[in-house]
């Protein structure tokens, strides 16, 4: 039988899951393949670790042999950097949470986390984030460093209401860009900050009997360094019936409420999103900034505004307006 050699490259869209999607390439040795996606906010960090591996059997056959995808024990360590002086180290712990397997169902995956531990050490700037791992079989240490990506600063000046008339509804205050900012400070430290995405998080229930609650999460703007997303109200309407599904004539849905989430990220998330959404279905690129191994350590940052409601005329649009009418809100 042919003989194939495969590269697992891990894809997380969930920000701190473990869940993975693999594609496959084709090198010679097994090489690790790192995935962490870190957000200095979270309590807990999770980073996936696998690697490379080969074989005369299909990759669905040899998939299912654990100890050639994964490494079910690890030296990892997150170091905190101001200037040249590593100030704080962090370590991994093989965890109780599982990968989901992607395409391979039966396949159970392993997840290392860590306690956020930064915050004890407020009294000290941190400059940068190194990421060293050394596991059984490695030839030489996995090694990846990146930079702060400083916090994003939204103030909460909107009292909570979401209204998209007249003339479109801008967040955050108005400004040009990134470098631009006119009224506030909005970012702390905006050199680093490359990729920009805009989610709502648009809370509803549905009364069959009894009322449900439900959510759904949509991209209202991307890969955009415009911080004045202006949300037209059409726009915004074809975003909502895009993503919830119509229903039968005998349920009702009732607004919530919306969350809007700003999700920032570093050079090399952007690069990460760049080459899955461009790539997706072909050959993926080998980018990456891990040093002896494959995959990526990024930095990404959320800022929201919670629990926002609609204005009248906004409500009304959506429960009788021409694109979400099918959806069957009420107006109250």
């Amino acid at each position: 039988m042919k003989h194939f050699h495969f590269y697992f490259v891990t894809l997380i869209m969930v920000l701190s899951s473990c869940s993975n999607d693999l594609d496959l390439v084709d090198p010679i040795d097994p090489i690790p393949v790192v995935y962490f996606q870190m957000n200095p906010d979270d309590s807990v960090y999770y980073l996936t670790l696998t690697k490379t591996f080969q074989g005369n059997n299909s990759a669905f056959d040899l998939a299912h042999d654990t100890d050639l995808v994964f490494y079910d024990s690890a030296d990892i360590r997150l170091e905190a950097w101001t200037d040249s002086f590593k100030i704080l180290e962090t370590r991994f712990n093989r965890s109780d949470r599982a990968k989901l397997p992607g395409i391979f169902p039966d396949v159970p995956g392993y997840c290392y986390e860590a306690v956020n531990n930064v915050p004890e050490f407020t009294n000290q700037t941190i400059n940068s984030y190194r990421l060293v791992i050394n596991a059984p079989g490695m030839e030489n240490p996995v090694v990846s460093r990146i930079p702060v990506l400083k916090a994003i600063k939204v103030p909460n000046r909107f009292n909570h209401l979401f209204d998209l008339y007249p003339d479109g509804y801008k967040y955050p205050p108005k400004s040009n860009s990134l470098g631009e900012l006119k009224n506030g400070n909005i970012y702390e430290e905006v050199s680093k900050i490359e990729y920009q995405q805009l989610l709502c998080v648009f809370h509803y229930q549905e009364y069959a009997g009894t009322w449900i609650d439900h959510s759904a999460t949509f991209t209202l703007r991307k890969n955009t360094l415009i911080v004045e997303p202006v949300l037209y109200a059409d726009y915004f309407f074809n975003k909502v019936a895009a993503n919830i599904k119509p229903i039968s004539d005998t349920i009702t849905r009732k607004f919530i409420s919306l969350d809007l989430v700003f999700l920032s990220g570093d050079k090399y998330y952007k690069d990460y999103i760049n080459t899955y959404e461009h790539d997706g279905n072909q050959d993926i690129p080998l980018k990456s900034n891990i040093i002896n191994g494959y995959g990526l350590f990024t930095m990404i940052r959320e800022a929201k505004y919670e629990d926002l409601i609609l204005s009248q005329q906004t409500l009304d649009s959506l429960a009788f307006g021409k694109i979400t009418k099918k959806l069957r809100f009420v107006r109250w």
